[in-house]
């Protein structure tokens, strides 16, 4: 069977419904959103993609998005050209699919093209979050520091893209 080619579409309005219902299922290892704060992290994105009306998604803010979550600023104090993925959420219907790695390329892809040095994230450690922590040492993310923020400790990743 061949690979599935995957349409990835900006958020739009009509997506943050089924965004926010996602969002909210996972938000143990995400955090959770209202509409209000979906929308306004969504706007002040420098990438937002959802796939098949929201049954997956992704948002990420470059060095210079107007954000202030904990964890955006850790990066911020330490990187000057970088992207940060701030959540991806594979529903379930679409799962096991290989589209977490596909939304990973086509975000670096981007964050190259406006020479951003590096890609990064942060993953819980508490709660523990095995899958994503393996997903993205496969993907040649480093580990590059832990902390706090809203009640969970994290693993910080980094991975360089240019230089």
């Amino acid at each position: 069977m061949p690979p599935r080619t995957w349409n990835f579409e900006p958020i739009s309005d009509d997506d943050l419904g089924e965004v926010l219902e996602l969002n909210q299922l996972y938000q143990k290892q995400l955090s959770p959103l209202t509409m209000v704060q979906l929308r306004a992290l969504r706007d002040r994105s420098s990438y937002h993609r959802s796939v098949e009306g929201g049954k997956a998604f992704i948002i990420a803010l470059d060095d210079q998005s107007a954000h202030d979550g904990e964890n955006f600023r850790w990066f911020k104090q330490r990187y000057d050209s970088f992207v940060y993925i701030d959540r991806i959420v594979i529903g379930e219907s679409l799962q096991r699919r290989g589209l977490a790695a596909v939304l990973y390329e086509d975000l670096e892809a981007e964050a190259r093209s406006t020479d951003r040095q590096y890609l990064c994230a942060e993953v819980g450690l508490e709660p523990p979050n095995e899958a994503s922590l393996q997903f993205h040492d496969r993907l040649g993310f480093e580990r590059v520091g832990t902390g706090q923020a809203g009640g969970k400790t994290v693993q910080y990743f980094a991975k360089i893209i240019s230089i």
